[in-house]
């Protein structure tokens, strides 16, 4: 069974200028090419379709519900790494901070929302497509490959990443494309 994270697109405003900024017209652009790649994946009409409850998110997973006729279901779980007390002029600099950590150097609200999105993903019990953030798939990524760090790599916009659930396993199976990008 498969499990595909897809990265929001690119989105209209940065992390430290708005805490739910919409797509971009190029993240619009994205999503559409997106919906267009994923209608190709086989079976595609089994899929459950899950969001961010963040507007980027559940605008880039938009294209695809529409032309599946399927409602998307929103999980705050799956929304950006949480960042209480921190103002939004200090988030990108909170955030840079984070990126050169390891899993185990979390804070407690982060710490948890980490081990509440693998226990998310370990009852998905049907192929399912997530439309989240970057931080999210990295914790992901990073759980699944074995890495101590937060960061274990960079999905670029719309990128996705295949997972495969068997036996109650979840395996990696491919990362999403890749880029040296500011997290927006």
């Amino acid at each position: 069974m498969e499990i595909i994270l897809i990265r929001h697109g690119e989105a209209s405003a940065s992390w430290e200028e708005s805490t739910d900024p919409g797509l971009s017209d190029l993240g619009k652009n994205q999503a559409e090419e997106c919906a267009n790649l994923l209608l190709k994946l086989n079976n595609i009409d089994s899929f459950e379709l899950i969001s961010s409850p963040l507007s980027r998110a559940m605008e880039t997973g938009k294209p695809l519900s529409d032309k599946l006729g399927k409602s998307i279901i929103t999980k705050s779980l799956f929304a950006e790494i949480p960042s209480p007390g921190i103002n939004l002029k200090e988030r990108k600099t909170w955030l840079q901070a984070i990126f050169d950590k390891n899993l185990t150097d979390l804070d407690s609200p982060q710490n948890n929302w980490y081990k509440e999105i693998i226990n998310e993903l370990d009852k998905i019990s049907k192929p399912t497509i997530i439309f989240s953030h970057f931080m999210v798939i990295n914790i992901i990524v990073s759980h699944l490959s074995k890495s101590k760090k937060i960061v274990s790599f960079y999905p670029d916009n719309c990128s996705i990443t295949k997972l495969e659930k068997r036996n109650e396993e979840i395996k990696l199976i491919n990362l999403g494309t890749q880029l040296q990008t500011i997290v927006n």
